[in-house]
């Protein structure tokens, strides 16, 4: 165990792991995400969209929009299979017990960047993390040496300042939260740290580290990077609010999750209602009435 990355971790919140993924590894996940992925008229969900779309490429041929968990697609098995020898592979496994004393780790989301989507900062434990809260890694993998005029993912450490922008006020709204990252990291621009990733490095952080990207400047290069999230095989899945019950499936000798199905018909639907349900007002009284039928039986809402 190497106690100086474990040391940076805990100190500053993210450490880079030098050529750690072999460039044959992700050769073949290029491959075939050119061959399988980019060729393809099919829609898919996208993480920063949050919906299922085709595929729109920049005048230079790269994919505008990101990919949310890559790492099963049934439909593009060979792709699947290839970006799991990265994502469940030994390497990684053993960066992530570096800096834990765990013996195993489960793959709860994976993703995938063609272009810079102009990623806002943001901590990832609003979305995603462990219960209790804190101990989810991020793993942002390079798949190409990242040049600065592409856009590069840019880390705050998190000894600069108490990085709590939720506890001080109950029921902050998502925009305001953001805001005050967005207010943080504007007025603290010599905080930013944007490492010059080569192919192969790994920086892994963690769920309260502000993250996001630079602006582009030349729209010729790609920004092409792997990043998959991982939590203690012992640890509950959730967020900063609350605990999500999930279903792994072992892959590869990892459990793994999957949070949305590849595109169908039915699944655009269900997802479109789903979404609806969650964000429509009709949602409060629906929930006001069942509580108090709950209620009236004698039992309460769990």
């Amino acid at each position: 165990m190497n106690s100086n990355e474990r040391e940076q971790y805990e100190q500053q919140g993210y450490v880079i792991f030098k050529n750690l993924i072999p460039g044959s590894l992700i050769q073949s996940v290029l491959t075939h995400y050119h061959q399988d992925i980019v060729e393809s008229s099919r829609p898919f969900f996208r993480q920063s969209t949050y919906s299922y779309s085709k595929n729109e490429l920049t005048e230079f041929g790269y994919v505008k929009e990101s990919f949310l968990d890559i790492h099963d697609y049934h439909n593009y098995p060979e792709f699947s299979q290839h970006v799991r020898s990265i994502v469940c592979s030994a390497e990684i496994q053993s960066a992530l017990k570096q800096i834990f004393d765990n013996e195993s780790f489960n793959l709860v989301q994976s993703m995938m960047f063609d272009a810079n989507t102009g990623t806002f900062p943001h901590q990832e434990w609003w979305y995603l993390d462990t219960i209790p809260n804190g101990h989810l890694t991020i793993a942002w993998i390079a798949l190409e040496d990242i040049d600065e005029r592409a856009g590069r993912f840019y880390v705050i450490p998190t000894d600069a300042d108490n990085l709590d922008f939720h506890s001080d006020r109950p029921g902050i709204s998502h925009e305001e939260w953001l805001k005050r990252i967005k207010n943080y990291v504007d007025s603290h621009p010599e905080k930013i740290d944007a490492p010059a990733l080569k192919q192969g490095d790994v920086l892994l952080l963690n769920s309260r580290t502000i993250h996001g990207s630079l602006p582009t400047i030349d729209p010729t290069f790609s920004r092409k990077s792997i990043t998959a999230h991982y939590i203690p095989a012992h640890y509950q899945f959730g967020n900063l609010f609350k605990q999500k019950p999930i279903a792994y499936k072992k892959m590869d000798d990892v459990l793994c999750y999957s949070a949305h199905p590849e595109y169908s018909l039915l699944n655009q639907l269900n997802f479109k209602a789903n979404w609806f349900l969650r964000s429509s007002k009709l949602l409060k009284p629906i929930r006001e009435l069942k509580a108090s039928l709950l209620q009236a039986s004698g039992r309460s809402e769990k």
